[in-house]
Formats: C-alpha cells, structure tokens, sequence
C-alpha cells in the first residue's frame, strides 16, 4: 500500500482522479466484514441476528460492539454478552458508522497521517450523530436512526483529506478557523473542486447510503416553516447537527458566534425548539458521543470545546452557555473541567439580560413533571433561570443536616469555584437565612452585606459574592425547608425588574410543586 504522501505529487485538478484510480492503493480498505456489515444495515430485510453473526467473526469488531452496548450511554440494566443483543440494543446506524470509524482509525498510520488530529475529527462526526439524533427526538422524527449515519458521515470529506492528504486538511482547517469565507476558493486551489463534491464520489465509490450522497451534493438550507417531507426534515437536522458541533468544539473559530445565532433564528422556530431543549440535546449528544468513542480509543478529551487560554472571551451568550453545558456533562461523565473554561474566565459582562418569557416556563413546567429524582429537578430549575432568564449568577445551598448551615452544592456565573469553596454559611436563629428558610415567599434584597448584619455571613464569602441585589427562595420537600436559591445580575449593572422576580417566583413555585411530588411518590 502506497503511504499518502506520494499523493502530494499529483496535481490539484487529479487528486478524486487519483484516488479512485488507485484505490485501495491510495484510500483505506474497509474489511470484508465491514463492507459486510454495512450491506446489511442498510437491508430494511436485515435483522439484528444477521448482522450479530457477522460481527462475531471479526475478534475487533465484536469487542468494540459489547463495549458500547454496556457502556453508560445505552443504561443496561443488565450485561450484554452477545452481539446480537448488542445491535439490537444500540442500532444499525450507530453500528455502521463506527464500523467506519474504528476501521479509519487503525489505517492511519499505514496512511502517515496524524492520528490525533484523526480522532478530533471523529470526535466531531460522533458529536454530529448523537446530536442529530436527539434532535429528532426533540420533534418526534420517526427515523432517528439514519439521521445518525448521515449526520456523522456529513463531514466526510474532512476525513479523507486527515488520511489521503493531512497537509491539505489541516491547511483549509486554519482557513476555516480564521477566514472561513476563503474557504471554498481554497479547496479549489488545492483540491481542483469543492471537497463536497469529492466526499460525494467517495461516497459513492464506498456504497454509502443514497440519502447521504444527497446531502454531499447539495448543502441544505433551512426551511421558514417545518417541511412535509423526511428528506427535507433530515437534510435540516444533519446540517444544524454539524454546524453545531464544529461551533461548540470550536468556539473561538472566526464567526461561530454568527453561526449559532443563526442557527438559533432559522433552525429552532420551524421545528418549535426552544434554547432549553437545545441545551438538553447538546448534553446528552456529547456524553453519549464521549462514551462510544471510548470504545474505539478515542479520549474523552476530544470533545472539551476548544480554550479560551489567550484570554478570548466569548460574546455569544449562548454559545457561552452550551460550552458550559458541554463542560459540565463531561464533567460528570468523567472528565475534569479545563482550568481555561472556568466560568469567570468565560463570562462576559456586557451581555444584555434575557426577557423572561412564556415559552420558558412551559419548557420547565413539562420537563419538570417528568424527572423522577430531586436532585435531577433542582439541577434543572438551577439551569433554567442561569440559561432561560439572563441571570449572571444562579446558586443553589442545601442546608447540610445536623449541622446548621447552608453549603453550597450548585452554580452558574462568573468565580464559581471561588464561591463554590466559600459558600458555607451559619444558621442561627434570626440570621438571614433563618428567616429565609421560614419565608413562604421569595425575597427581593438589596445587599447580602446589609441583610448579614444580623450575623450569619463569613468574611470570605461576602468579600467574593459582592454587594448586588438579588433575588433569594426556599425550596421545601414537602413542608420542610432543604435550601435556597439565589440569582442576580452579578456586575454587569443592568437592573432587576419585576418581569424578572415574577420569572423567579414561578420556577421556583413549579420546583416546589414537583419537590411535593416526588415527596408524596416516594
């Protein structure tokens, strides 16, 4: 087999020539089970059976299948043992694509090329497959399992330029990041033509499905109303899937914060998504991500978002925000928080406060009803007024029993690990939180310092929260007292409005509501 840079001799108008002339030559063999494999899942005849029992030919493939199949993301209850069960648990689509993936990865350094930068990309695709299908489940798509396939597999022209010529990718991956409006003009120059077009005959020469040489062909553009037709709902979920994943892996890429906002203004509204929904699809696309790429050897750390270690600060509030989320859904799957995503490195204080509105609190009033955990409902009522309603500062302290204070255990805004670690205050009777713990309503106040004159306010903590006025709940379960909440603006100096207390007031009513709940449940 010919290593990839013997290609760099060709000339650009040659190089799809080149590579389907000389194949296998100059492009990776896929093993007969894998070509196998993805005959059969793209067989609406084919069972799970059918393809279990081509799997366990394959030592490799079989191994990877059971890891995935009991990994977190697909909630066994109990172990896998047998591919078949294994396939039918995960799906024919995310079996096909990381079929492709493990198989890409073990050919890289037979091509020279850079397996790291490799396993980023695919990191990316991955992210694009699980969001795509949770955003399928956000409005009820019937065929979630191809959008995966199509969603992963979009980018793959980026993959064959990381194996067949590295230079080339990683030359248009910095045209991307800095300028990418010379993007197109410099995949003519290096490549002869577009690079969709050259992932579409690959596609093609790899017996691809159809409906993803489509999307190759032709980039979808967005609908103003919700389409009638699959193809055009997929081909819309596939493209809002990658440009997510490549804005939220590189955030500080030139004009991601204009992608997202776009995004935001013409994908969500004909499909009727709401930024919650958003976030909740983006957390659980790169967990589930993060933990079928570990099954074919590709860290975790792939999918930190990129670092803000030149002191850039990002001005979108929400793709701040959901690089957040993406911290923090790592964070719990495993992978410690980079020292340069820190909240108060990220936070910007000149961004506006978010209106309160309607749609919100009927996102939190249904999705609340829902969880079955108390912990789980004070995560998402914290998160919801952080990401929601345009608080700088949202924190959740339980009071710790028999020990009479409060601790904090949630929080979002700027020097959260600095108020994290000073968060723990003395109840005693009259103090502020006292009576904040025996108040049926929430409070407005003007400053902690002032309401910690009767006692119950530590040095540090003050020194770090600061003087602003905020908003301050109880949270019961049922009819005792286990903590509160706070928000404020922080220091960006815009005003608490009534608008903002009455938001307050009734996500904090509905977390109650449903603390009940759970309560009389158990």
């Amino acid at each position: 087999m010919k290593p990839a840079t013997s290609i760099g001799h060709t000339t650009p108008a040659s190089f799809l020539e080149s590579l389907l002339a000389e194949a296998p030559e100059t492009l990776p063999i896929l093993r007969q089970s894998c070509i196998q494999v993805l005959n059969l899942t793209q067989d609406k005849r084919s069972s799970a059976s059918d393809i279990g029992e081509i799997i366990m030919r394959d030592q490799a493939m079989m191994a990877n299948v059971i890891k995935i199949a009991n990994s977190p993301a697909y909630h066994t209850r109990t172990p896998v043992k047998t591919p078949t069960y294994a396939v039918a648990l995960i799906g024919f689509d995310v079996i096909r694509a990381m079929m492709v993936s493990a198989q890409l990865i073990e050919q890289a350094d037979t091509f020279g090329a850079n397996t790291a930068n490799l396993k980023h990309l695919l990191a990316r695709a991955l992210v694009a497959g699980t969001q795509a299908q949770e955003i399928g489940k956000a409005i009820n798509y019937e065929e979630t399992g191809s959008l995966f396939t199509n969603a992963m597999l979009y980018s793959l022209g980026d993959l064959i330029l990381a194996l067949c010529r590295p230079d080339v990718g990683e030359q248009l991956e910095v045209i991307r990041r800095e300028d990418p409006a010379k993007v197109a003009k410099a995949e003519l120059t290096l490549l002869g033509r577009p690079l969709h077009v050259i992932a579409a005959a690959m596609a093609k020469h790899w017996n691809l499905p159809d409906s993803l040489v489509q999307l190759l062909e032709k980039k979808p553009v967005w609908p103003k109303s919700r389409p009638e037709a699959d193809q055009r709902i997929m081909e819309s979920i596939v493209r809002a899937a990658n440009e997510l994943s490549y804005c939220l892996l590189n955030p500080l890429a030139a004009g991601q914060g204009e992608v997202l906002q776009g995004l935001i203004e013409q994908f969500l509204p004909p499909f009727g998504l709401s930024m919650i929904q958003l976030e909740h699809t983006v957390s659980k696309a790169f967990s589930q991500a993060s933990e079928i790429a570990s099954a074919i050897n590709i860290d975790r750390q792939h999918f930190l978002p990129a670092s803000e270690a030149d002191g850039t600060i990002l001005h979108n509030q929400h793709l701040h925000r959901l690089t957040q989320t993406i911290h923090q859904a790592l964070h719990q799957e495993g992978i410690p928080p980079a020292e340069s995503a820190k909240p108060d490195q990220q936070a910007s204080p000149s961004l506006p406060p978010s209106p309160a509105s309607d749609r919100p609190l009927l996102d939190f009033t249904i999705q609340s009803m829902k969880i079955s955990e108390p912990s789980s409902l004070l995560t998402f009522a914290t998160r919801t007024l952080y990401v929601s309603y345009g608080f700088e500062r949202v924190w959740l302290a339980l009071v710790v029993p028999g020990k009479d204070k409060l601790q904090a255990k949630i929080g979002y805004g700027p020097h959260a690990d600095t108020i994290q670690d000073a968060f723990h205050c003395p109840l005693s009777h009259g103090n502020f939180w006292d009576r904040l713990l025996h108040s049926f309503h929430p409070i407005q106040y003007s400053s902690l310092g002032k309401e910690g004159e009767s006692g119950g306010m530590p040095t540090d903590f003050l020194k770090c929260w600061g003087d602003q006025p905020g908003f301050a709940g109880t949270l019961y379960a049922p009819n005792r007292p286990i903590g509160v909440i706070l928000v404020d603006r922080g220091s960006t100096g815009h005003p608490l409005t009534d608008t903002d207390f009455a938001a307050f007031a009734l996500v904090l009513s509905q977390a109650n509501a449903n603390l009940a709940r759970l309560a009389h449940k158990h």
